[in-house]
């Protein structure tokens, strides 16, 4: 990315510039002036205080209406949504990292890993679960390395969601009762949404369900219009019928002042019904249809305990069940290739994959305050077993409508039984009158894994078998607080990512060939498991200056993150002295080239980012934020998941709590074809087929609220307001130009359709009794 650094500093320049505006006596407006850096309440035991970390509260995203996780986290750069087609997003992309090396956690439980089947057909691929918007408190994103904090897959970064409790609902004390209703629609997607929250306490029980369901269809493109309805060429979006609902239940019965006991289910259910136009071709595909579910059960216990003793002042024990499940079935009216020859026929795809997570945990805190220097002590350990199962059944049907066959497919990843246990330890100390603040921790985490080899999973190899390995993990900060409005701090951390069940035990498969010399037969592997993987490990070193005041904040950081033993699939040879052939007649060859997942891969990624809030009087406010990165492999190529450089600026006027509007400008720079390319083996650049579309854009958005009365509030928005058409890298970065309709790829029309929402509208209404 040919981006200078000095763009970031000529917006650091611009930012003080304005400080001055702001006079001294004025009081912050609180719902305008967050912390640059805030620690959620549960997520407090964990979070180190020196590294860069982003905390949107309910009423932050209540603010911007965000009806998904994409819209979440769009003003928060550096940070994006890794949307994948037809089965919608996977994950995180945090400073270039994404999917499962972005662990992602609900309160304290990780979500699914990502299983996939050949990606070009875009037959299944398993998501890691589904969190509703409402039904958040917090929403953080943990920039960089910290494992302590989630465990497994946190390399670039984490994101940390905390769901509501009743209390939140609820009056300090005394018997109370909430209702809420919130209704909502998105222009973007044409979806209606609706929440009905209920919340209670009578004596020493505090209850709530939090129920949301919503309609929609598919995400609009700049485009409402298309020439060609079917194939490459289609240019809107293919239709597609939405529905989610999601219900989140708690109990918690204060049982003495220092016993809490608590009780939460939560059921998520989503369907996507898709039409899938543009891959139908004739005479092959002349219908295509999806009918796609993502569901996730959890169930849980927690017990908090504070007796302040010299062990511990408070100490919670959690167990947790959570079941997600994920189905794509494909439905085929086809043309050509059906039993007995006769067309059109039906085929179908059917692929589905279960996970079940077990979770005991144990953390404790202890607070240390002697000799002037404080310890906040959180430590803990915690034992799971995640089951991992997938399945494949293709059907076909004669064109009289009778079953020809159906076929149970071979696994993509064996019946697999992973059990994990960590230990960790953290503690931040207070120094000086608070104004050197040294943090530190370290945890341990031991994995086993148990594939079933079976009928179902052929492993010709002998390569997939029980695996056993450790993965330990640090992170050392400090602050130091100079002048009583400005510190500077440090951060070094060493996160992981243990192998998942798709890398250690990816089909495997072997072929036949005939030996040179004495005719015999000999097998070769095609594909094989590799029982030698490493976890994946990142190291992290940040720097950091903060500024803070009564009118303002500022933050500013500078990153280097290294990251090793990168799981990739390479080509191996295997080298056969004696020569072999593939047929009696074939030509003679001494090796063959067959697939494997090593730790070949290293990146490192730097970059630096910007955030600053300010309050200029009792009415104006304004924010600004920015990031810049850029990585680059061990062979010098660059690392192509690196989102552009982007800076928000917003605008506040809120000059009563009655109402307020506010206006955010983001900018996000160009994807350059030096900066997505990789090396070919004859030495020439191969670059993504649409890297200049992603050539950059602005956009203006405006959203604002007004609170009738003290129970009702609407809340609207303008989101792109000057009708730009634009495409963001991440969506188009994965698509290909050609006429091959099977594996999706479009022409410079089709391309149209993977483009963002021209000028829509967000409108909200909640009303509470």
């Amino acid at each position: 990315m040919n981006l200078s650094l000095s763009l970031l500093s000529l917006a650091v320049l611009a930012s003080l510039s304005a400080m001055p505006a702001a006079h001294a006596g004025a009081p912050a407006d609180a719902g305008t002036l967050d912390t640059v850096r805030v620690e959620a309440e549960r997520a407090k035991k964990s979070t180190s205080r020196n590294q860069n970390v982003t905390v949107l509260t309910a009423a932050d995203l209540d603010a911007g209406m965000a009806n998904n996780m994409e819209e979440a986290i769009r003003y928060i750069p550096g940070v994006s949504v890794v949307d994948m087609g037809r089965f919608g997003d996977n994950g995180f992309n945090i400073r270039g990292l994404e999917s499962d090396r972005v662990a992602i956690t609900v309160d304290g439980l990780s979500l699914g890993e990502s299983v996939e089947t050949a990606r070009s057909y875009e037959f299944f691929r398993g998501g890691r679960g589904d969190v509703d918007i409402d039904t958040l408190k917090s929403l953080q994103v943990i920039k960089g390395a910290d494992s302590i904090t989630a465990g497994s897959g946190a390399l670039g970064g984490a994101v940390v969601f905390t769901t509501k409790d009743p209390a939140d609902y609820l009056k300090p004390a005394g018997n109370d009762t909430h209702v809420g209703m919130k209704f909502g629609y998105s222009g973007s997607n044409d979806e209606t949404m609706g929440t009905l929250t209920f919340a209670n306490r009578s004596g020493i029980a505090e209850s709530m369900l939090v129920y949301t369901r919503r309609e929609g269809h598919e995400s609009e493109s700049w485009y409402d219009t298309t020439v060609d309805r079917i194939g490459v060429g289609r240019r809107t979006p293919d239709p597609v019928d939405s529905t989610r609902d999601n219900l989140l239940g708690k109990l918690d019965l204060q049982l003495d002042e220092r016993n809490t006991l608590g009780f939460m289910i939560e059921r998520g259910r989503a369907r996507n019904e898709v039409d899938n136009l543009s891959r139908v071709y004739s005479p092959g595909y002349l219908e295509r249809r999806g009918d796609d579910r993502n569901d996730r059960d959890r169930y849980g216990m927690r017990w908090q305990y504070r007796p302040q003793n010299a062990l511990f002042d408070s100490m919670e024990a959690q167990l947790d069940h959570q079941v997600t499940e994920s189905r794509g079935l494909t439905t085929i009216l086809a043309g050509s290739g059906c039993p007995g020859r006769t067309v059109p026929c039906l085929r179908s795809e059917n692929r589905s994959t279960e996970q079940t997570l077990d979770r005991a945990a144990l953390d404790f805190s202890k607070v240390l305050d002697n000799a002037g220097a404080r310890h906040d002590i959180v430590y803990g350990l915690a034992w799971q077993t995640r089951d991992v199962d997938f399945t494949a059944v293709d059907t076909r049907w004669t064109a009289a409508g009778d079953i020809a066959t159906v076929d149970q497919d071979p696994r993509q990843v064996p019946k697999t039984d992973a059990r994990n246990w960590n230990l960790y330890l953290r503690d931040s100390v207070t120094l000086m009158e608070e104004r050197l603040i040294l943090s530190g921790g370290a945890r341990y985490d031991r994995y086993d894994y148990s594939p079933t080899v079976d009928a179902t999973f052929v492993d010709p190899t002998g390569s997939v078998r029980d695996l056993r390995f450790s993965a330990p993990s640090w992170q050392l900060g400090a602050e130091f607080r100079f002048l009583p409005d400005h510190a500077v701090w440090a951060q070094v951390g060493r996160g992981f990512r243990a192998p998942s069940v798709a890398d250690l035990y990816s089909p495997t498969g072997s072929t036949v060939a005939f030996d040179a010399i004495t005719g015999a037969q000999v097998q070769f592997d095609t594909s094989s498991s590799n029982p030698e993987l490493d976890a994946e490990k990142s190291l992290n070193v940040e720097l950091g200056y903060r500024w803070s005041s009564d009118r303002g904040q500022l933050g500013f950081s500078l990153f280097r993150d290294r990251y090793s033993n990168f799981i990739e699939t390479v080509i191996t040879a295997q080298a056969y002295a004696n020569g072999y052939r593939t047929t009696a007649t074939a030509p003679i060859q001494y090796s063959y080239n067959a697939t494997m997942p090593m730790n070949a891969g290293r990146v490192t990624v730097k970059g630096a980012e910007l955030e600053g809030r300010w309050q200029f009087s009792d009415a104006w406010s304004s924010r600004i934020a920015a990031a810049y990165s850029e990585g680059e492999k061990a062979d010098g190529d660059p690392l192509e998941s690196i989102v552009p450089a982007s800076v928000v600026v917003g605008l506040r006027y809120a000059p009563s709590p009655v109402w307020n509007v506010t206006a955010n400008l983001t900018h996000a720079w160009g994807k350059d074809a030096d900066d997505a390319y990789t090396t070919l083996a004859d030495g020439t650049r191969g670059t993504p087929d649409w890297v200049g579309k992603a050539d950059g854009y602005t956009v203006l958005d405006l959203v604002g609220s007004w609170n009738v009365t003290e129970q009702l509030r609407v809340s609207a928005g303008v989101y792109n307001l000057t009708d730009r058409e634009y495409y963001l890298w991440q969506r188009v970065r994965g698509i290909y130009e050609g006429t091959n309709t099977l594996y999706g790829y479009v022409n410079e029309q089709g391309i149209g359709r993977y483009s963002e929402p021209g000028r829509n509208t967000r409108v909200t209404v909640a009303y509470r009794f």
